[in-house]
C-alpha cells in the first residue's frame, strides 16, 4: 500500500467524525440550550458546560487537528510498522472520540437545563469497542507493508588481543525537562488550591520524568547499557553476546516512536529523548535496540569491535 493511502486510512475517520459531528450539531443547533452539558461524572450526571459555538468549533477543531497530526505523524515515519502502528491509532482515536462528541449533542437536543442531561457509563463501553474495532480494522488494511532495507553496520573499530576500550556519553532531553517542570507546576498547583489529592498523580509523573530526562549510555566488553544520571536504576542493559552489530541511524522520536522515553515498537525498543542522531543495535531474533545519543557512530564501530573479538574469543 502506498504512503497515500495509508495516510487516508488515518485521514478519512478523522473527517468523517468532524463531518458527522458538524451536521448533527447543525442539524439541531436551534433545539439545543445556549450552553451543553460536555462533560460527565461516573454515574452518568452533566459536571461539566461549553457554550454552544464554543462546544461546536471546540469539537470539530479538535478533530481535524488530530487528523492532520496523526497524518503528519504517519508521514514523517520511516518505517512501515511505525506507519501501521499510527495509523491504527489513530483511526481508533476518532472513532473514541467522535461518538463521544456526536452522542453529547444528542442527549442536549430538547433539552431545557443542561444540568439534566444524561450520559449513562455504558457509552464508554461502546466507545472503546468501536474504537478498537475501527483501530484493528485500520491495522488489517494498511498492512505489514514491505520491510526497510536495515541500515550497514558501522564499521568495527579493531581492537587487540587483551585491550581494554569503553565509550561513554551523556544524553539530557529538553523535551522531557520541561514535561516534568510542567507537571511539577500543575501538581503543586492543585495542591495549594485543590484536593491535595488530586495532585499526587501529576507530582509522581514529573519525578519520573525528571529522573528519566538524563541518561548515560555506555558500551564496554559487557555490551550496552542506559542509565539514568540521577539515580542507579532505572538501568537497560544489552549483553554482548546479544549484538548482532550496530550502526548510526537517524530517528524522529514523535513519528517513529510515538513520543520520548522507554518506547516500543513493532520489532523495535528504546530509550528516545529527541529526534536526530542514535544508536542502533541490530539483536539476536531480528529485534532493534535504539538509544538516541551524540557520536553514535563511534559508539557502533566500538560494540562491533567488541563483538567480532568476543566471537573470536569464543571460536
Amino acid at each position: 500500500m502506498s504512503t497515500a493511502r495509508r495516510v487516508a486510512v488515518v485521514a478519512v475517520p478523522f473527517g468523517l467524525a468532524a463531518v458527522a459531528y458538524g451536521a448533527v450539531f447543525l442539524a439541531n443547533q436551534d433545539r439545543l440550550p445556549e450552553r451543553l452539558a460536555t462533560h460527565f461524572g461516573s454515574g452518568g450526571e452533566a459536571d461539566g458546560y461549553l457554550s454552544r459555538a464554543t462546544a461546536l468549533w471546540f469539537g470539530g477543531g479538535m478533530l481535524l487537528g488530530l487528523g492532520l497530526l496523526f497524518s503528519l505523524m504517519l508521514l514523517r515515519a520511516k518505517d512501515a510498522s511505525g506507519q501501521r502502528l499510527t495509523a491504527a491509532v489513530g483511526a481508533g482515536m476518532a472513532v473514541t472520540l467522535g461518538y463521544p462528541l456526536v452522542m453529547t449533542v444528542l442527549i442536549n437536543t430538547d433539552v431545557s437545563d443542561p444540568a439534566a442531561a444524561r450520559l449513562p457509563m455504558w457509552h464508554v463501553a461502546v466507545l472503546l469497542l468501536a474504537g478498537l474495532a475501527v483501530g484493528g480494522l485500520a491495522w488489517w488494511v494498511v498492512g505489514p507493508g514491505a520491510s526497510n532495507a536495515a541500515e550497514p553496520p558501522v564499521p568495527a573499530l579493531a581492537l587487540a588481543e587483551g585491550e581494554s576500550a569503553s565509550w561513554s556519553r551523556t544524553m539530557v532531553s529538553r523535551v522531557v525537562l520541561v514535561a516534568a517542570g510542567a507537571g511539577a507546576l500543575g501538581g503543586m498547583l492543585v495542591v495549594l488550591f485543590g484536593p491535595p489529592w488530586a495532585g499526587l498523580v501529576p507530582l509522581v509523573v514529573a519525578l519520573f520524568c525528571a529522573v528519566s530526562a538524563s541518561v548515560r549510555v555506555t558500551v564496554d566488553r559487557h555490551g550496552l547499557a542506559v542509565g539514568s544520571t540521577l539515580l542507579p536504576r532505572p538501568r537497560l542493559a544489552v549483553p554482548l553476546d546479544r549484538i548482532v552489530s550496530a550502526t548510526s541511524v537517524e530517528v524522529n522520536a514523535a513519528a517513529d516512536f510515538g513520543g520520548w522515553g522507554y518506547r516500543i515498537r513493532p520489532g523495535r525498543r528504546g530509550v528516545v529523548l529527541r529526534s536526530g542522531e542514535a544508536l542502533s543495535a541490530r539483536l539476536t531474533g531480528g529485534r532493534e535496540f535504539v538509544v538516541t545519543v551524540d557520536d553514535s557512530t563511534t559508539a557502533a564501530a566500538l560494540l562491533n569491535g567488541l563483538r567480532d573479538r568476543h566471537e573470536g574469543t569464543r571460536g
